[in-house]
C-alpha cells in the first residue's frame, strides 16, 4: 500500500515539473516570436505571387491592375517599384510606386494598353522589383512577372499538311485560327502539348520565340524568330524559315517548315 502511495506521489511530481517545463518553454517561444514577427517602421510588403498572367478582354476596358500586399499598415506609405518594360511600350504603367493609405493593407497599380483589337495572340511580359529591400517582408515576394495576353478562341480549319526540312517528314496537321485575330495555332505540331503559334500582320508572317517540344541534353529547342522576315505565303503554302536555338539563344541552325493551309 504504501509502495502505491509512494508511486502515485512520485508521478504526480513528474506531471507537476512537465507542466512548469511547459509553460516556460511556451513562455519563451512567444517572447521569441514577438521579436522575430515585431513590426517597426518597416512596411513589410509582399507581392501576392511571383507569377501573374491575364486574359485581356473587352470588359477590362484596356488595362490591367496589379496589387502588392504590406503587413505593417500603419500610416499612409508609397512603395517605389522598378517596372522593366518588355512590351515595347505597349502597355503603359500609371505610376511607378503602390501607395498605402493609413489602415489599407493593399495597394493597386494599373497599367493601359491600347485597343484589344490591334493585339493578336502574342504575349507580352512585364517585370516589376521592390526598389527598397528594406521594406519586404521576410519571406516575402519583391518581384513579379505579368503575362498579359489576349484571350482569344480558337476554331479549327480543318487538316492541312505539314513537311519540316528539320526533321525530314510531313504529317497531317490541324490548323486553328482564333475567332477574335489572324492569329494561328498548330497544335502538337512536333510535340504533344507544344503548339506552334503565328499570326498574319499585313500579310506578312509573324511568330515569338517559343519551344517546339525537342528536348535535348542542353535543353528544350525553340523557334527563334531571326529569320522572320524571310518567311513569305504564295497562296495556300506558307514557309517558315526557322532558327533552332536553345534558351541560352546558341543555335543548331536553321531550315524551312512548310504549312500546306487546309
Amino acid at each position: 500500500m504504501r509502495n502505491k502511495q509512494l508511486k502515485r506521489t512520485f508521478m504526480k511530481k513528474i506531471i507537476l515539473l512537465t507542466g512548469v517545463i511547459a509553460v516556460l518553454f511556451m513562455a519563451s517561444s512567444c517572447q521569441q516570436e514577438g521579436v522575430k514577427y515585431a513590426l517597426g517602421d518597416k512596411a513589410e510588403v509582399s507581392f501576392p505571387s511571383t507569377l501573374v498572367n491575364f486574359s485581356m478582354v473587352a470588359a477590362d476596358n484596356n488595362q490591367i491592375t496589379v496589387e502588392l500586399w504590406r503587413g505593417n499598415t500603419k500610416g499612409a506609405v508609397s512603395i517605389p517599384v522598378t517596372i522593366t518594360d518588355k512590351t515595347g511600350g505597349v502597355f503603359t504603367p500609371e505610376k511607378a510606386q503602390f501607395d498605402f493609405a493609413e489602415g489599407e493593407n493593399k495597394a493597386y497599380l494599373t497599367f493601359t494598353y491600347p485597343d484589344l483589337t490591334q493585339f493578336g495572340g502574342e504575349k507580352y511580359k512585364i517585370e516589376l522589383l521592390v526598389t527598397d529591400d528594406s521594406q519586404v517582408s521576410p519571406n516575402g515576394n519583391k518581384k513579379m512577372e505579368i503575362t498579359a495576353q489576349r484571350k482569344l478562341t480558337f476554331k479549327s480549319l480543318g487538316i492541312g499538311t505539314f513537311t519540316s526540312e528539320w526533321f525530314e517528314e510531313s504529317w497531317p496537321q490541324e490548323v486553328q485560327k482564333a475567332e477574335e485575330a489572324d492569329y494561328y495555332r498548330l497544335p502538337d505540331c512536333y510535340y504533344k502539348g507544344y503548339p506552334i503559334e503565328f499570326s498574319i500582320v499585313e500579310g506578312k508572317i509573324r511568330y515569338a520565340l517559343q519551344p517546339s517540344g525537342w528536348t535535348t541534353s542542353l535543353g528544350m529547342v525553340f523557334w527563334d524568330p531571326r529569320y522572320i522576315d524571310e518567311c513569305e505565303i504564295v497562296e495556300k503554302t506558307y514557309t517558315f524559315v526557322v532558327r533552332w536555338a536553345i534558351s541560352d539563344g546558341r543555335a543548331y541552325g536553321s531550315s524551312y517548315e512548310v504549312l500546306e493551309m487546309p
